[in-house]
């Protein structure tokens, strides 16, 4: 089955409800062609200086890749990380399970013509659990060039967000090529089923992958880390947060705690559905009056 296309001008709900449906869902001509040309720029001498860095039989051997410190070397991706849209769906599929969440992993990557199709697999596999209902993460693959049939664009197996672990591989024959645009952005669950197709043509493809991950589990690519406070300064305090520069479920009067001298470090979480009691998790305040702790019994 064709994979679900949207418009820029696409609500997240709609979104939300083919990613549901589907498990993917692809959204053409949300990044501007300026945007993806700056970008292209800034990660061309990172993927020809150390792409091969990363060759195995899953990355492949004719498959470029640079994802350490990755805003650091192309800080125009920051706009695509951080885009209103891809943030809205996140917050519809991950916050029901999260006070909230951050970035997995980001990864330029730059298929060049003769490679195979890549292993078929679910990106969420890293995490030994399964809960019915619960999705761990959500990707974005980003089309920084044209995603063609033969120039190895993504396949996916629709529906295949169904499918339950188990010892052996499921059925995986009826996948789909996500083809799309330069600009576009595919969207998938990190229990979606997918992988880069071959590239039969003779010229490349480049694409940009950003995953966000359930606040409680352990990146998988530790952020804050790689973009260090001077680094992380340059974003704005949304971005911050989802490079891991935030509390998970805290409320203000912990945060403030830190504030001052280690104000670079820890920010208060600036998205409001991000503060929002939703019932999930409760702050130091709320979790103290349930617990019939007056004002004046805190410390």
């Amino acid at each position: 089955m064709p994979i679900a296309r949207f418009e820029p001008t696409a609500s997240a709900g709609a979104i939300v409800d083919a990613l549901q449906r589907d498990g993917a869902a692809i959204v053409t001509g949300l990044a501007t062609p300026a945007t993806v040309d700056t970008i292209r720029t800034e990660l061309r001498p990172h993927l020809d200086a150390r792409g091969l860095e990363t060759e195995s039989d899953f990355n492949g051997s004719r498959t470029l890749r640079v994802y350490s410190s990755l805003l650091g070397l192309a800080p125009t991706a920051a706009m695509l990380v951080d885009h209103d849209l891809v943030i809205a769906v996140a917050n519809e599929v991950l916050l029901p399970h999260c006070a909230t969440y951050q970035v997995g992993s980001l990864t330029g990557i730059e298929i060049l013509p003769g490679e195979g199709a890549q292993a078929l697999h679910r990106d969420d596999s890293l995490y030994p659990i399964e809960i019915s209902g619960l999705e761990l993460q959500i990707g974005v693959m980003w089309a920084l060039d044209d995603f063609t049939e033969e120039n190895g664009a993504t396949r996916v197996v629709p529906k295949s967000h169904r499918f339950l672990r188990s010892w052996h591989l499921p059925g995986l024959d009826g996948w789909e090529s996500a083809v799309m645009p330069k600009g576009s952005a595919l969207f998938y669950l990190g229990s979606t089923w997918h992988g880069g197709g071959a590239n039969d043509s003779d010229d490349p493809r480049m694409g940009l992958i950003n995953t966000y991950s359930l606040g409680w589990l352990r990146q998988e690519a530790n952020q804050y880390l790689e973009m260090p406070p001077e680094v992380a300064l340059q974003f704005g305090p949304r971005l911050r947060a989802l490079l891991g520069y935030t509390a998970h479920g805290a409320g203000d009067d912990l945060i403030g705690k830190f504030r001052g001298e280690c104000a670079a470090w820890v920010d208060t979480p600036p998205e409001p559905a991000w503060r929002d009691d939703r019932g999930q998790v409760g702050n130091a305040v709320d979790v103290r009056a349930q617990a019939g702790v007056g004002a004046k019994d805190r410390d």
